[in-house]
């Protein structure tokens, strides 16, 4: 994995569940790990829905391996460029050599704690 490529700052974050004096969950999201990536654009998508146009944006951020991000699953997401996005896959590279995550991010999505 060529170094030159990782480029972009990204945060990996994982969900936090925990429950408030009432019983209730209160989902928090806490950084598991801040790395630099390579960003790769893939396909976006467009519809109309509830009045209004909706947009998702398709990418895949390749980071190296390690013992940190090597626990990332689809439970946790990703926070690049002030906007969260979903993780829907994560695939190892080589025999460690590097982790691919495939991401989905909605066009109106702000990001938050």
């Amino acid at each position: 994995m060529r170094a030159g490529r990782l480029d972009r700052r990204i945060t990996i974050q994982g969900k936090v569940v925990t429950q408030d004096e009432f019983g209730g969950e209160v989902v928090t999201w806490s950084d598991v790990a801040t790395v630099w990536a390579e960003k790769i654009e893939n396909r976006g998508q467009e519809r109309f829905s509830a009045q209004q146009f909706v947009g998702k944006s398709a990418k895949t951020f390749k980071i190296r391996w390690s013992a940190t991000v090597a626990v990332v699953t689809t439970e946790h997401r990703v926070v690049f460029d002030g906007r969260q996005h979903d993780i829907h896959d994560v695939r190892e590279v080589g025999r460690r050599e590097g982790i691919e995550i495939d991401c989905t991010v909605r066009s109106e999505d702000p990001v938050d704690s």
